[in-house]
């Protein structure tokens, strides 16, 4: 018995130096290069679709407005969640659950359900995938973007795993907090009790525990844990450098792009005629109106950043 328990000690001990994505994505030297060198062009493709998701929101929205029988109004998201419609009667997510079907849904909330062929479905990860994967196919980089997404959806479409492969070709990793240093081990705390019964949770104690100890944060090496911790209800200086970006919150439960001090924010499972199915905030996440947005039941004060090697 001695020997059996010895082994699952060090079993369990060893456990965390064993956890890993599944699969892996790597890349030559050349390729790095190559990105490095194309990087300024990338970006600014990349927050060209950002901007162009925001001005085909905003004017699809103004577009389809229509009034009820009281005479109020009421318009339309041209962006709808994948997690909460369809336009493929009967589909349902990964998890079970039947999604609402979109022509269906229209038609109930008075629009015309031809509407549906002008409609796109949308996500968190979703927006951050299609406009890098519109940065990388501009610059000639159609194969590592392939490669970083047999990665990716081996990881289930999870947002730190396509930081882990942006790492790989040359980004780099950082860990973001607003809260200073000196503080924030009891803030970490207070949140962790706060977000005791919520779904999404950012176990932030443990996670900057094993950023400071062991410079890591789930499963990904964190370069910089000092240039966007700190910050306060302010907008962290470096952010003005990169045109495009991609952070996470809550070990990668929500992914938000974003472009200069601006977070970018798809969210899946919100009604059709919720204008801020797509929205831009300031980074911000402690002050009045930035994001990442808050919820009554997610709040999102720490995670990773992924900046371009500019």
């Amino acid at each position: 018995m001695k020997p059996i328990l010895s082994f699952l000690i060090l079993f369990l001990m060893s456990a965390p130096l064993l956890a890993q994505y599944k699969g892996e994505v790597s890349f030559s030297q050349e390729e790095i290069d190559h990105h490095a060198k194309t990087i300024k062009d990338l970006t600014e493709t990349s927050r060209n679709c950002l901007l162009r998701y925001k001005r085909e929101h905003e004017e699809f929205y103004q577009r389809t407005c229509i009034k009820n029988f009281w005479g109020k109004k009421k318009c339309l998201s041209k962006f709808y969640g994948e997690r909460r419609y369809t336009k493929v009667k009967g589909s349902r997510r990964s998890d079970g659950k039947k999604l609402d079907y979109l022509p269906r849904e229209l038609e109930k909330e008075g629009f015309n359900p031809e509407l549906v062929n002008y409609m796109e479905a949308t996500s968190c990860v979703g927006l951050a995938l299609q406009c890098l994967k519109e940065g990388f196919q501009s610059t000639g980089q159609k194969e590592q973007w392939d490669r970083i997404m047999t990665f990716v959806r081996a990881n289930n479409v999870g947002g730190t795993a396509l930081q882990d492969a942006l790492q790989k070709i040359g980004w780099k990793i950082y860990y973001w907090n607003p809260v200073p240093h000196t503080n924030l081990v009891e803030a970490a705390k207070e949140w962790d009790k706060e977000e005791r019964n919520w779904l999404s949770k950012g176990w932030h104690a443990f996670r900057y525990a094993k950023v400071m100890n062991e410079g890591t944060y789930w499963f990904n090496v964190v370069d910089d844990a000092n240039d966007l911790v700190g910050f306060g209800d302010q907008i962290p200086n470096k952010l003005y450098d990169f045109p495009f970006w991609v952070g996470t919150a809550n070990t990668g439960y929500h992914v938000f792009p974003g472009t200069f001090e601006k977070v970018v924010e798809a969210h899946s499972t919100r009604h059709i005629t919720a204008f801020d199915n797509l929205e831009f905030s300031d980074f911000n996440p402690f002050a009045e109106g930035g994001g990442p947005r808050w919820t009554n039941s997610e709040k999102y004060r720490s995670g990773l950043f992924a900046l371009p090697p500019l």
